[in-house]
């Protein structure tokens, strides 16, 4: 499978976001370069939620060693703290490694991390935020 890894600001219903799709495998590495294509949108630093799409990508790969790489790429983003982060997931079984990611290194890294299996789910959750 070969990676790809997708970016887009999206306006909908006056609430604005970005989105990170990723096809292939999935690992800390891979969580870091898509952070960097997302950097070249001035709002991901600003705290703007962001949406990870991975109903495409091979989650076999991402363990616990993978999940401090990754959150060692967002000690890099201080502005992301405290903001959301959705991941949109393929199946159940996905969502227990989603599970597992949104409470891992919470206590160094106080994002608020949420799983979901419809896109719709995801946007209210994330638009939630911006409504209070």
């Amino acid at each position: 499978m070969r990676r790809v890894i997708e970016t887009d600001l999206i306006y909908q219903n006056g609430f604005h976001f970005l989105t990170i799709k990723v096809q292939g495998v999935l690992t800390g590495a891979v969580v870091g370069s898509g952070m960097e294509a997302l950097d070249e949108y001035k709002e991901y630093a600003a705290g703007i939620p962001v949406l990870w799409d991975l109903r495409e990508a091979d989650l076999s790969q991402y363990t616990t060693a993978e999940m401090e790489i990754t959150n060692q790429f967002l000690q890099r983003y201080p502005g992301r703290r405290n903001t959301r982060s959705a991941s949109l997931l393929p199946d159940r079984g996905a969502m227990l490694l989603a599970r597992l990611w949104s409470v891992y290194g919470a206590d160094q890294l106080p994002l608020q991390r949420e799983a979901f299996l419809k896109l719709d789910d995801a946007l209210e959750w994330l638009a939630s935020d911006v409504s209070g």
